[in-house]
Formats: structure tokens, sequence, C-alpha cells
């Protein structure tokens, strides 16, 4: 049998419960701003979901840079690196 790596991450999420605790009030927060979408939803609703999230991923990205990373791919990152 092979012995399998134990992955590493170097996000503080993981292992920082106040972290942890902040990240998770933004991503409910996000939760409840794309939940609110639907299919009759107009393109002008979209946008501001959009633009709602791009900031909720920023102020994640301050919190921790590596959970934001690996987690708001449709975000670019680059204004802020």
């Amino acid at each position: 049998m092979a012995v399998q790596e134990k992955k590493t991450n170097s996000s503080r999420y993981y292992s920082n419960k106040r972290i942890r605790a902040r990240i998770d009030k933004l991503l409910f927060e996000n939760a409840k701003v794309q939940s609110s979408l639907g299919t009759d939803t107009t393109e002008e609703e979209w946008d501001k979901a959009r633009e709602h999230t791009k900031k909720i991923a920023y102020k994640i990205y301050e919190i921790d840079k590596d959970f934001a990373l690996s987690n708001f791919l449709e975000v670019n990152f680059k204004d802020v690196l």
C-alpha cells in the first residue's frame, strides 16, 4: 500500500478560528446575494450581484489571500496583487 501524502494548505482559514469566523460571515453574505438571483433576474441585477461578490472577495483576500485565490476563481485579483 502506498502511503498517501497529507495535503497541506497554507490558508489560515483552516487553522485560525477567528479568521474562519470572519470569512464565514462574508461567505454567508455572498450566499445571500447569490441565492437572490434567478431566471427572472435582470442583467442590471446580475451586474450588481457580481460587483457585490467582487467586493466580498476582496475583503476575504485582505484576510486570507490563499483562501480567496482558491475559492473565487472568477475574480481577478491582479489589481490587488
